[in-house]
Protein backbone atom coordinates (compact mmCIF):
# COMPACT_ATOMS: atom_id res chain seq x y z
CA UNK A 1 0.00 0.00 0.00
CA UNK A 2 1.04 3.48 -0.57
CA UNK A 3 3.18 4.70 2.62
CA UNK A 4 1.88 8.62 2.03
CA UNK A 5 -1.87 7.02 2.05
CA UNK A 6 -3.27 6.12 5.49
CA UNK A 7 -4.87 2.98 5.91
CA UNK A 8 -8.69 3.38 6.44
CA UNK A 9 -9.98 1.34 9.13
CA UNK A 10 -13.94 0.70 10.78
CA UNK A 11 -14.46 -0.72 13.66
CA UNK A 12 -17.38 -3.26 14.19
CA UNK A 13 -18.32 -3.98 18.39
CA UNK A 14 -21.68 -4.48 19.96
CA UNK A 15 -19.58 -2.85 23.35
CA UNK A 16 -19.07 0.66 23.15
CA UNK A 17 -16.28 0.70 26.00
CA UNK A 18 -14.42 -1.51 23.41
CA UNK A 19 -15.38 0.97 20.22
CA UNK A 20 -14.35 4.03 21.80
CA UNK A 21 -11.20 2.22 23.30
CA UNK A 22 -9.84 0.51 19.75
CA UNK A 23 -10.88 4.33 18.64
CA UNK A 24 -8.71 5.93 20.67
CA UNK A 25 -5.80 2.82 20.62
CA UNK A 26 -5.54 3.38 16.70
CA UNK A 27 -6.07 7.14 15.98
CA UNK A 28 -2.94 8.42 17.78
CA UNK A 29 -1.25 6.23 14.65
CA UNK A 30 -0.41 8.85 12.30
CA UNK A 31 -0.87 5.94 9.35
CA UNK A 32 -4.09 4.86 10.62
CA UNK A 33 -7.38 6.85 9.85
CA UNK A 34 -10.91 6.09 11.67
CA UNK A 35 -12.94 5.90 8.96
CA UNK A 36 -16.22 4.65 10.96
CA UNK A 37 -17.78 2.47 13.95
CA UNK A 38 -20.62 0.40 13.70
CA UNK A 39 -22.15 -1.61 16.58
CA UNK A 40 -23.66 -4.42 14.69
CA UNK A 41 -23.43 -6.28 11.29
CA UNK A 42 -26.19 -4.47 9.51
CA UNK A 43 -25.57 -0.97 11.02
CA UNK A 44 -21.72 -1.58 9.58
CA UNK A 45 -23.44 -2.51 6.07
CA UNK A 46 -25.03 0.59 6.43
CA UNK A 47 -21.80 2.89 7.06
CA UNK A 48 -20.22 0.87 3.71
CA UNK A 49 -22.27 3.22 2.07
CA UNK A 50 -20.34 6.50 2.73
CA UNK A 51 -17.23 5.06 3.72
CA UNK A 52 -15.79 2.22 2.35
CA UNK A 53 -12.32 1.28 4.33
CA UNK A 54 -9.51 -0.99 3.87
CA UNK A 55 -9.85 -2.97 6.19
CA UNK A 56 -12.94 -4.04 9.38
CA UNK A 57 -12.28 -4.99 12.59
CA UNK A 58 -15.13 -7.10 13.44
CA UNK A 59 -16.55 -8.67 16.48
CA UNK A 60 -17.91 -12.20 16.68
CA UNK A 61 -21.05 -11.91 18.46
CA UNK A 62 -23.41 -9.18 18.50
CA UNK A 63 -27.15 -8.88 18.55
CA UNK A 64 -28.41 -9.27 14.70
CA UNK A 65 -26.69 -10.21 12.52
CA UNK A 66 -23.47 -11.06 13.69
CA UNK A 67 -19.50 -11.42 12.74
CA UNK A 68 -19.96 -14.24 10.46
CA UNK A 69 -22.74 -13.20 8.94
CA UNK A 70 -21.91 -9.58 8.62
CA UNK A 71 -18.17 -11.07 7.44
CA UNK A 72 -20.06 -12.99 4.45
CA UNK A 73 -22.32 -9.98 3.29
CA UNK A 74 -19.29 -7.00 3.39
CA UNK A 75 -16.89 -9.20 1.50
CA UNK A 76 -19.99 -10.16 -1.50
CA UNK A 77 -20.66 -7.03 -1.78
CA UNK A 78 -16.96 -5.28 -1.03
CA UNK A 79 -14.76 -8.59 -1.96
CA UNK A 80 -11.72 -6.46 -1.68
CA UNK A 81 -12.14 -5.12 1.68
CA UNK A 82 -10.08 -6.88 3.97
CA UNK A 83 -11.89 -7.97 7.20
CA UNK A 84 -10.04 -9.08 10.83
CA UNK A 85 -12.53 -10.85 13.63
CA UNK A 86 -11.23 -9.52 16.38
CA UNK A 87 -12.98 -11.29 19.71
CA UNK A 88 -13.11 -13.05 23.16
CA UNK A 89 -14.53 -15.89 22.33
CA UNK A 90 -11.87 -18.67 20.67
CA UNK A 91 -14.83 -21.30 19.73
CA UNK A 92 -13.41 -23.78 17.34
CA UNK A 93 -16.83 -22.77 15.57
CA UNK A 94 -16.63 -19.52 15.29
CA UNK A 95 -13.08 -19.88 14.09
CA UNK A 96 -13.78 -22.17 10.93
CA UNK A 97 -16.67 -20.28 10.34
CA UNK A 98 -15.12 -16.69 10.22
CA UNK A 99 -12.35 -17.65 8.23
CA UNK A 100 -14.70 -19.82 5.50
CA UNK A 101 -16.58 -16.44 5.41
CA UNK A 102 -13.52 -14.69 4.17
CA UNK A 103 -12.11 -12.72 7.19
CA UNK A 104 -8.55 -12.75 6.86
CA UNK A 105 -7.67 -13.71 10.76
CA UNK A 106 -8.85 -14.24 13.66
CA UNK A 107 -7.44 -12.58 16.82
CA UNK A 108 -8.29 -11.95 20.73
CA UNK A 109 -8.81 -8.73 22.26
CA UNK A 110 -6.41 -9.96 24.25
CA UNK A 111 -3.81 -8.72 22.11
CA UNK A 112 -1.49 -6.24 22.65
CA UNK A 113 -2.04 -2.57 20.72
CA UNK A 114 1.56 -2.79 19.23
CA UNK A 115 0.66 -6.35 17.54
CA UNK A 116 -2.88 -5.49 16.82
CA UNK A 117 -1.43 -2.40 14.04
CA UNK A 118 1.17 -4.82 12.87
CA UNK A 119 -1.52 -7.45 12.28
CA UNK A 120 -3.39 -5.17 10.44
CA UNK A 121 -0.49 -4.47 8.07
CA UNK A 122 0.18 -7.77 7.53
CA UNK A 123 -3.75 -8.63 6.68
CA UNK A 124 -3.29 -5.93 4.62
CA UNK A 125 -0.53 -7.70 2.55
CA UNK A 126 -2.33 -10.94 2.04
CA UNK A 127 -1.48 -12.73 4.83
CA UNK A 128 -3.80 -14.82 7.10
CA UNK A 129 -3.71 -13.80 11.27
CA UNK A 130 -4.03 -16.29 13.66
CA UNK A 131 -3.36 -15.79 17.36
CA UNK A 132 -1.34 -18.34 18.79
CA UNK A 133 -4.44 -19.50 21.09
CA UNK A 134 -6.59 -19.83 18.11
CA UNK A 135 -3.98 -21.38 15.94
CA UNK A 136 -3.44 -24.09 18.65
CA UNK A 137 -7.34 -24.93 17.95
CA UNK A 138 -7.64 -24.90 14.76
CA UNK A 139 -4.45 -27.12 13.97
CA UNK A 140 -5.64 -29.24 17.14
CA UNK A 141 -9.71 -29.00 15.30
CA UNK A 142 -7.74 -30.44 12.31
CA UNK A 143 -6.59 -32.90 13.83
CA UNK A 144 -9.11 -34.26 15.34
CA UNK A 145 -11.02 -34.60 12.23
CA UNK A 146 -8.80 -36.30 10.20
CA UNK A 147 -8.55 -38.97 13.21
CA UNK A 148 -12.53 -39.06 12.67
CA UNK A 149 -11.74 -39.63 9.10
CA UNK A 150 -9.09 -42.04 9.76
CA UNK A 151 -11.48 -44.14 12.55
CA UNK A 152 -14.46 -44.66 9.86
CA UNK A 153 -12.00 -45.58 6.74
CA UNK A 154 -10.63 -48.49 9.12
CA UNK A 155 -14.53 -49.58 9.87
CA UNK A 156 -15.27 -49.43 6.33
CA UNK A 157 -11.59 -51.42 6.28
CA UNK A 158 -10.11 -49.03 3.77
CA UNK A 159 -6.36 -49.15 3.41
CA UNK A 160 -4.33 -45.93 3.86
CA UNK A 161 -4.12 -45.85 -0.28
CA UNK A 162 -7.80 -46.15 -0.23
CA UNK A 163 -8.79 -43.49 1.98
CA UNK A 164 -6.99 -41.11 0.00
CA UNK A 165 -8.74 -42.27 -3.14
CA UNK A 166 -12.10 -41.99 -1.07
CA UNK A 167 -10.71 -38.38 0.25
CA UNK A 168 -10.97 -37.18 -2.99
CA UNK A 169 -13.53 -38.43 -4.63
CA UNK A 170 -15.74 -37.16 -1.84
CA UNK A 171 -14.38 -33.56 -2.61
CA UNK A 172 -15.64 -34.00 -6.02
CA UNK A 173 -12.42 -35.52 -8.07
CA UNK A 174 -12.98 -37.63 -10.99
CA UNK A 175 -10.33 -40.48 -12.17
CA UNK A 176 -8.37 -38.39 -14.10
CA UNK A 177 -8.04 -35.61 -11.44
CA UNK A 178 -7.75 -38.42 -8.77
CA UNK A 179 -4.43 -39.90 -10.97
CA UNK A 180 -3.29 -36.49 -10.90
CA UNK A 181 -3.47 -35.83 -7.57
CA UNK A 182 -1.94 -39.20 -6.37
CA UNK A 183 1.19 -39.69 -8.94
CA UNK A 184 -0.88 -42.58 -10.32
CA UNK A 185 -2.34 -43.93 -13.69
CA UNK A 186 -5.92 -43.90 -14.55
CA UNK A 187 -6.04 -47.93 -14.66
CA UNK A 188 -4.73 -47.97 -11.25
CA UNK A 189 -7.24 -45.63 -9.46
CA UNK A 190 -10.06 -47.64 -11.34
CA UNK A 191 -8.56 -50.91 -9.60
CA UNK A 192 -8.64 -48.90 -6.49
CA UNK A 193 -12.57 -47.58 -6.83
CA UNK A 194 -13.03 -51.01 -7.80
CA UNK A 195 -11.68 -52.30 -4.31
CA UNK A 196 -13.29 -49.77 -2.73
CA UNK A 197 -17.26 -50.29 -3.95
CA UNK A 198 -16.84 -53.98 -3.37
CA UNK A 199 -15.88 -53.29 0.81
CA UNK A 200 -18.69 -51.16 0.66
CA UNK A 201 -21.05 -52.97 -1.48
CA UNK A 202 -22.22 -51.37 -4.57
CA UNK A 203 -20.95 -50.76 -8.09
CA UNK A 204 -23.08 -48.09 -8.27
CA UNK A 205 -20.63 -44.74 -8.26
CA UNK A 206 -23.43 -42.53 -6.78
CA UNK A 207 -24.34 -44.58 -4.01
CA UNK A 208 -20.68 -45.08 -3.48
CA UNK A 209 -20.06 -41.45 -3.06
CA UNK A 210 -23.11 -41.35 -0.65
CA UNK A 211 -22.25 -44.21 1.74
CA UNK A 212 -18.85 -42.38 2.16
CA UNK A 213 -20.06 -39.34 2.26
CA UNK A 214 -21.82 -40.72 5.24
CA UNK A 215 -19.26 -42.52 6.65
CA UNK A 216 -16.41 -40.51 6.26
CA UNK A 217 -17.41 -37.14 6.11
CA UNK A 218 -16.62 -34.74 9.53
Amino acid sequence: MDSARKIRVMLVDDQKIMLEGLETLLSIRAEIEIVGTAQTGEEALERLHSAVPDIILMDIRMPGMGGVKATEAIKELYPHVTILILTTFDDDAYIIEALCSGASGYLLKDIDGEKLVQSIDEALSGNLLLTGKVAQKLARNIRNKNSEFEKAGKELELTPRELDLARLLIEGYNSKEIAEQLFLTQGTVKNYLSDIYAKIGTNDRAKALLLLKKHLST
